[in-house]
């Protein structure tokens, strides 16, 4: 369905999934003239490797207009693999997504706080999900969620502003986070909507 939009994420999203649904509440109220539906998995139970697996069914069987990927994070913090194992997990889900449907794809990239322990490891991921774009630029947008939220401290740093901390000491969103994305989501999917 057109208007349909999937949202597939871990605890990128907030722990039980408050920005995604915060964000689906916000286009809501906003575009109250606008038929849109959603369908959030947000968090994700399932591993990357069970999403792949049970694509057909989680994502395909949607029948999305649009897809929101935010993924990656969860795999990174149970250990066992690094970036480029969990990035390839990562494109075949993509790849499974890109040849099986006709929606439109945005890809999420991570903040380094989220994963404080080893930083440098969501750096190098995100750099491969920003590589995804090269794969069909006509159908996938790279929501650069990291890019946005180095701005923001940037501009807090600027002000002397530090009450407002997006994460907590292990990398949990905070309650301000989760309205940070869910705002950011929207600026991004409005602009795509029109």
């Amino acid at each position: 369905m057109e208007n349909r939009i999937l949202i597939i994420g871990d605890e990128l999203l907030g722990e039980q999934g408050e920005a995604a649904n915060r964000f689906a509440e916000i286009i809501l109220c906003r575009e109250a003239n606008r038929p849109i539906q959603f369908s959030i998995n947000a968090p994700a139970p399932q591993s990357l490797k069970q999403l792949y697996d049970r694509a057909s069914a989680d994502i395909i069987g949607k029948k999305a207009g649009r897809i929101i990927v935010g993924l990656g994070l969860k795999e990174l913090k149970r250990g066992g693999t690094d970036y480029s194992g969990v990035f390839s997990l990562y494109e075949s889900l993509a790849g499974e997504i890109l040849s099986k449907t006709l929606a439109p794809l945005h890809f999420m990239t991570i903040p380094e706080d989220m994963f404080p322990i080893a930083p440098s490891q969501l750096t190098a991921l995100n750099e491969c999900i920003r590589g995804l774009a090269g794969k069909d630029e006509r159908r996938i947008k790279i929501m650069d969620f990291a890019a946005y939220v180095a701005d923001f401290k940037e501009k807090q740093l600027e002000r002397g502003k530090f009450g407002r901390s997006l994460y907590t000491e292990d990398g949990s969103p905070t309650s301000i986070c989760n309205t940070f994305m869910a705002l950011f989501l929207y600026d991004f999917i409005k602009k795509e909507l029109k």
